[in-house]
Parts: C-alpha cells; sequence; structure tokens
C-alpha cells in the first residue's frame, strides 16, 4: 500500500461524496443541525429557541418543538462534530452576504458525513492491508464499500450511522493492525458511544479479542479510558439537559410514551428478523447483495484469520440481535437498514478470502445499481407520494407496519427507479410519468410523480432555485466541473498506484 493511492483515494471519494450529496436535511439530521447550530449561537443546549428566516426550516424546527423537546433527544457526538462545518457556513455568510445565511449554514453543515464516510471509506482501505489480500481484492472490496453499498447514499444525509460506523472501524484498525493502538481503539469506540449510546452493548467484543491476544491487564485500562470518559461525557449531557443523568430526552417519544421501544415477543422478533433481511423495504438482502457471499467467504476467512473473524462476527450479531426486539427497527423513513450500517465493513472483510472474485465484482456492479436512486434522488418523496397518494395500505409510523416495508409494489429501489425515469422525462418533455400499480383491491391505482421527482443533489437544487447570479452560476458550473475532473484524475491514479507490480517505487506505510 502506498501514500500515493491512500491520498489519490481519499480526494476521489471527497469529490464523488461532495458532488452527490443532497446540500440539506431533514430528521435526525435537522435535530443534530439545530444542536450544533445552539452550540455555536448562543452557547447552549437548548433547540426551541432557534429561529429561520426560511419558511420550510422554520416548518422543520416548528414540528420539532411541538412535540415536546427542548433539547435533541440525540447524542452528542454528531452536534459536536458539525460544529466545525456550522462554523465555516457562517464564515461564508460574511463573504456572499446575498445568499440566505440558513442556506449557506445547512450546505455546509450538511458536507459534515461527507467528510465522515470518506474517512470511513479510508480506514476500510487501510484496515484491509491487515489481511494481505491481492491488490485487485482490495480495489473491488474498497469500491464495493464505497459505491456498492448504502454508504454511498448515506454520505449524503445527515444521520449518526457513518459515525458510529467510523467509531467502531477506528476501533478495529487499531486493535488488528501490525503494531496495535489500544488507545485509539478506545478513542474510536468511545465516538461510537458519544453518538449512540446504545452502542455501549458492543464492548464485550473488542474486550474479548483483546483477552484472546493476549493483551495485558494495563492495556484494556487504557483501552476502556476513553470509554468511560465518553459515558461521563453523556451523564453530564442528560443533566444539563434534564437534571438526570438517565434521561436522553427518548422518554418524550410517542412510543416511550406508548409503553417503550422494545417488544420482547414472538411476533415482534420474527418481523424484525424478516424485515431486517429479507423485505423488499429494509432487506439487507435487496440494499446490500454482497451479504450473499459472507457465509462461504467467513468460513474460509476464519481458518486464516480466526480472532479477526470472531471479532467481526461478534459485532454483526450483536447488533443484529439487539435490534430484533426494537418497534423501530426499520428506521422509519429510510433507505434499507439504516441500523445496520456500522457492521457493513465487517460483513466485507472476509469476502477477500474468496478465490474467485468475480461473484464480488458482479455484486458489486448490483450494489451499485441498487443506490443509485438514492444518490441522484430523494427516496423520502417517494415515501412521501405513497402517503399522500394513499396507495396501498400505507399506515406507516414506528408503532404500525404498511406497504411500504414489506409490498414489492412499493419497493423503494424500483421507486426510486421510477422517480429517476420521470426526471428524465420531464427534463425532456416537460411531463413527469405516473406511478401505476396494483394495490389492494384494487387493480390500478395511479398518482403523478409530478414534485416527487426531483433530483436532489445541492449543486443540482442551487441552479434550479436560481438563488445565484450569472456570475455565481457560471462559477457553480465550473466548480462542479473541476470536481469532476479531479474525481476522475484521482481514481485513476489510486488504481494506477493499487495495481503497480513493483512496489520498490513508491513509499510504503504500514496499516
Amino acid at each position: 500500500m502506498t501514500k500515493r493511492t491512500t491520498t489519490h483515494l481519499f480526494i476521489f471519494l471527497l469529490c464523488i461524496y461532495a458532488l452527490t450529496a443532497g446540500g440539506h436535511y431533514g430528521g435526525d439530521g435537522f435535530w443534530n443541525y439545530l444542536t450544533a447550530q445552539s452550540l455555536m449561537r448562543d452557547g447552549d443546549l437548548v433547540i426551541s429557541d432557534e429561529s429561520f428566516t426560511l419558511p420550510e426550516m422554520q416548518k422543520h424546527l416548528n414540528a420539532v418543538t411541538s412535540s415536546g423537546h427542548q433539547y435533541s433527544k440525540y447524542g452528542p457526538g454528531m452536534p459536536l462534530v458539525e460544529i466545525p462545518f456550522y462554523a465555516i457556513g457562517l464564515l461564508l455568510t460574511g463573504i456572499f452576504p446575498n445568499i440566505p445565511a440558513d442556506y449557506l449554514t445547512m450546505f455546509t453543515t450538511s458536507m459534515t458525513n461527507v467528510a465522515i464516510s470518506t474517512l470511513w471509506v479510508l480506514f476500510f482501505f487501510l484496515t484491509l492491508q491487515s489481511f494481505n489480500y491481492p491488490p485487485a481484492t482490495a480495489k473491488w472490496l474498497t469500491g464495493a464499500f464505497a459505491l456498492g453499498t448504502m454508504v454511498f447514499p448515506y454520505s449524503g444525509y445527515g444521520f449518526p450511522e457513518p459515525l458510529v460506523g467510523l467509531g467502531l472501524l477506528i476501533a478495529t484498525h487499531s486493535l488488528i493492525k501490525r503494531h496495535p493502538s489500544s488507545i485509539l481503539a478506545g478513542i474510536g469506540f468511545a465516538i461510537a458511544v458519544l453518538t449512540k449510546f446504545y452502542t455501549l452493548i458492543l464492548l464485550p467484543i473488542p474486550l474479548l479479542y483483546l483477552r484472546r491476544t493476549q493483551h495485558t491487564t494495563s492495556r484494556i485500562a487504557v483501552f476502556l479510558s476513553p470509554i468511560v470518559a465518553a459515558c461521563l461525557i453523556i451523564a453530564y449531557h442528560n443533566h444539563l439537559r434534564y437534571g438526570n443523568i438517565l434521561l436522553t430526552g427518548y422518554h418524550l417519544d410517542i412510543l416511550a410514551q406508548k409503553g417503550g421501544y422494545l417488544a420482547f415477543i414472538p411476533a415482534q422478533i420474527f418481523t424484525a428478523f424478516y424485515g431486517l433481511l429479507f423485505s423488499t423495504g429494509r432487506g439487507l438482502i435487496f440494499f446490500f447483495p454482497l451479504i450473499c457471499l459472507l457465509p462461504i467467504a467467513y468460513h474460509k476467512f476464519r481458518s486464516s484469520h480466526p480472532e479477526e473473524a470472531r471479532l467481526f462476527l461478534g459485532f454483526i450479531l450483536m447488533l443484529f440481535v439487539l435490534l430484533l426486539p426494537m418497534i423501530d427497527w426499520h428506521a422509519g423513513s429510510s433507505w434499507g437498514p439504516r441500523y445496520l450500517l456500522p457492521i457493513l465493513p465487517f460483513c466485507i472483510f472476509p469476502l477477500g478470502a474468496l478465490a474467485d472474485i468475480k461473484w464480488t465484482r458482479r455484486l458489486t456492479v448490483l450494489g451499485l445499481f441498487v443506490q443509485l436512486p438514492a444518490v441522484l434522488m430523494n427516496p423520502y418523496l417517494f415515501t412521501h407520494l405513497v402517503q399522500d397518494k394513499k396507495i396501498g395500505a400505507t399506515i406507516f409510523a414506528p408503532h404500525q407496519m404498511g406497504d411500504l416495508l414489506f409490498s414489492p409494489n412499493l419497493s423503494p429501489i424500483i421507486g426510486g427507479y421510477y422517480q429517476i425515469t420521470s426526471a428524465i422525462c420531464r427534463l425532456t418533455t416537460g411531463q413527469s410519468l405516473d406511478y401505476t400499480i396494483s394495490s389492494g383491491t384494487e387493480r390500478i391505482v395511479s398518482a403523478s410523480l409530478k414534485n416527487y421527482d426531483l433530483i436532489d443533489m445541492w449543486w443540482v437544487n442551487v441552479l434550479r432555485t436560481n438563488i445565484l447570479s450569472p456570475t455565481m452560476t457560471l462559477a457553480l458550473i465550473l466548480v462542479v466541473i473541476c470536481l469532476i475532473l479531479i474525481a476522475i484524475y484521482a481514481a485513476r491514479q489510486a488504481i494506477y498506484h493499487l495495481d503497480k507490480k513493483d512496489p520498490n517505487n513508491e513509499q510504503t506505510t504500514q496499516a
């Protein structure tokens, strides 16, 4: 592995993820944005006293505060990481006074997951070096993770799962590399805990790995110290908001008021198990086709890397089992099984043990085509289409299931390609398509995709809204062209240096 390879890989991913990001937040991401904004503007955690000049953003804020929340219910990890990105937006407001300040701060903050996802893939590539896979295998596995999984679309959303995944992968890389670092591993795991506190339940997995690999008690204590610090920060965070270190804010949600987030009953367990693996709305087998190779690959991988195989399987099974009793296992209006996003690297690492990677290549390409609708379009608009037009049995809430999860007719992947086709048709003919399916007892249900087929990339959104002057519009187009050219160049250079046969021509680094 060369320094040039990692540098060019970083540049390529940063450009691709930046080009395809939506540039705006909604849902969970908006809560974290409000917290970062409050910390920057007021130096506190109160989100209910924020205000916006843009009606759309003010509407989102009103929806949050009307639910009884004065503070964000989410952990402090994501807002803390977003602060420098928000600060960049504030800086740009002085440079571009004619652009609404809320647009700029929202845009720069929305780039947080672009940077996080880029680093996540970079650590994935670095971790691959520990297994001595051939360059072609490392290339395809990295491409699979970066572009053929849900990492690609989620690099442009505001959800915290990429940061959880990055933290877990930093911890893993620091544990299994040639010269392990207990403190870096602890910091990585602490990042995951600060972002999603329930990831603390995964702690026994790396602890068992440390014991099996003959780490001393002092090294284990060093590993645990950042995690203990993270737990203390979370306790203080809870105390500041609610005066109780055990209250997180979730106690104000409708699920908590109706009995809690967990249901340890057979119907719930079976529904979540089937839904997370096989449902057309959230099934891992549809949104992550490479998972089909894992059972075969894992057996071979375990023969050569037994301790790492146990570590990866532990992460996978522990998080999967944790989700089974959760009422909102489907994560609401999400693309695929969002809560499983952090464990995707551990499902891909063993695939390099397969002698023939042709199926890895094929399923990687298939995975890319699966992700394209969520990368180019806004999948939440498809959800709104189904709900607004009352297509199917679309009772869709965390406590009630509907066709959006289980009906093949309302598969978000198929719906996303309808959106893409309609967008192309609208651009060429001026008319959007109708989304026509059979639904329930109705033989045919049809609804226009008008206003639901908008290409959702930040620069397309800017061009569509016409908020820039002609000069600024031209500058924007030039920036987009430059990013595309830089991405192409960086990709070619990364592949060239990875495939290079003579390692003596490049300065090598240890993963």
